[in-house]
């Protein structure tokens, strides 16, 4: 079984020895698996080549886990699905929706762009044809793959040490990167958060997170202001 990817411009910068940001200008993963129900934990993988393409061109490779079609890569999109722009910010806080981008630059990377929960509920930011996950769709994802599902999911390299688990054997292919929290970037080479849209609470919505240190999926409520990752499953 094997996964393909390729990095064009990996950089890395001093910062980022144990806690870096990657920059890349494309990622492609090719796999897939199969359609026909397998017993939970067991993944057949054939060549999948079908591809997304955003509103701002990115093209994102795809990947069949179960009965859901998901993205390989984090969404990277500057527009909403109609054309219109989102808010970049790059320091402090926003109850609409804006993205951020490390350092206030706008340039793509490995990691893809970090989203607030107001971007995700706006109900516009997947591609057409695609959207954001619920909690029972990203429940549904960790089901199908079973036993140290997040091991499955996450990259063998990147990731800090110990890396628990960590094989791929899903070809999700998550990086670890990190957040925006209210001040600065964190936990990037640590963690994985993905927002789902689902409200917790009036301040809180609902995310999942990998880590470096375990090889299964956990999941809480944060600030709707963080900025987390977000991957997108087809309609």
């Amino acid at each position: 079984m094997k996964v393909f990817t390729c990095f064009k411009s990996l950089n890395i910068s001093p910062f980022l020895i144990g806690m870096s940001l990657f920059s890349t200008t494309n990622c492609t993963i090719q796999k897939t698996i199969s359609t026909d129900n397998p017993p939970v934990g067991v993944v057949t993988q054939t060549p999948q080549v079908n591809t997304v393409t955003d509103v701002d061109g990115n093209v994102y490779n795809t990947i069949r886990i179960g009965n859901q079609v998901w993205m390989v890569e984090n969404l990277k999109t500057t527009k909403y699905n109609d054309g219109t722009p989102i808010s970049i910010m790059a320091a402090k806080d926003a109850t609409t929706g804006v993205y951020y981008s490390y350092e206030g630059t706008d340039a793509n990377s490995a990691f893809g762009k970090w989203y607030n929960w107001y971007a995700v509920n706006s109900g516009k930011l997947a591609p057409k044809g695609w959207h954001i996950p619920t909690t029972d769709e990203f429940n549904l994802l960790i089901s199908t793959l079973g036993t140290n599902a997040g091991g499955k999911m996450k990259t063998t390299t990147v990731w800090l040490t110990p890396n628990a688990g960590a094989d791929n054997t899903s070809g999700f292919s998550v990086l670890p990167a990190g957040f925006k929290g209210s001040a600065a970037f964190t936990n990037i080479g640590k963690a994985a958060f993905f927002w789902v849209n689902n409200e917790r609470n009036i301040g809180q919505a609902n995310y999942f997170k990998l880590d470096y240190n375990f090889a299964t999926v956990t999941s809480n409520g944060a600030n709707k202001v963080f900025g987390y990752s977000v991957r997108c499953v087809k309609d």
